[in-house]
């Protein structure tokens, strides 16, 4: 499989950037989301499976779309945000980067390889999007419902965790909706491509340090705006 070599330091500034960014979208969002819109769906589909693909696209890294899911993952775990189950949410972001990584990393699905050309149809992207979004949200899902008690000194219970599939299954559709123009838009749009390797140190370094810091600063400060 064909991928792009890249300088292992600016990998790392991207990961923290990008798993920063994540992370701070999953606790602002998930917190603000009505009760009547599916706030996990599109946090899955939409921005954590865009934000992976974006990368993948702007790097060409393997394996760096799971460090990012392991910063965001911290970000959401150290969050003072309360009301919801932060330790399943932060193995939730943390499953999907793994789940993302053993689909993408497959030669079929390389953006920058040789067979890259059917990685640019639409149609194509959207339905691979739709496949995606749903398997890295339900799979997430099963996860921490799975790992969570293990975790959290809980009991688990295999009758209840089938008795709960059809949930996962359901809110997977929404999942797959958003995945199917979140992939397509990371890949395709023109407007969201940045030739990495060409940006100064100076320049880069600075704005991946800077929006990381602010990232953090509004994910500590939002329970008290």
């Amino acid at each position: 499989m064909e991928t792009r070599k890249m300088d292992k330091y600016r990998m790392l500034a991207g990961i923290i950037l990008f798993g920063s960014l994540w992370g701070m979208l999953e606790c602002i969002i998930g917190e603000i989301s009505p009760s009547w819109f599916p706030g996990a769906a599109f946090l899955g589909g939409g921005i954590g499976l865009g934000l992976m693909m974006l990368t993948r696209r702007l790097y060409g890294a393997m394996w760096m779309q799971l460090g990012m899911a392991i910063v965001a993952g911290v970000v959401r775990f150290w969050s003072p945000v309360i009301g919801t189950c932060v330790v399943c949410s932060a193995l939730a972001i943390m499953a999907e980067g793994l789940i993302f990584e053993l689909i993408f990393n497959r030669p079929t699905f390389n953006i920058h390889g040789t067979g890259a050309l059917n990685m640019r149809k639409p149609g194509t992207l959207a339905a691979l999007g739709i496949i995606s979004g749903f398997t890295i949200f339900t799979v997430g899902f099963m996860v921490t419902q799975i790992m969570t008690p293990l975790l959290t000194g809980g009991i688990f219970t295999f009758s209840n965790f089938i008795g709960n599939m059809p949930s996962y299954v359901g809110t997977g559709f929404f999942a797959a909706l958003f995945g199917a123009v979140s992939l397509p838009l990371a890949v395709l749009v023109k407007q969201l491509h940045i030739d990495i390797e060409t940006v100064k140190n100076t320049w880069y370094y600075t704005a991946a340090g800077g929006i990381s810091a602010c990232c953090w600063v509004l994910v500590f400060a939002f329970p008290y705006a």
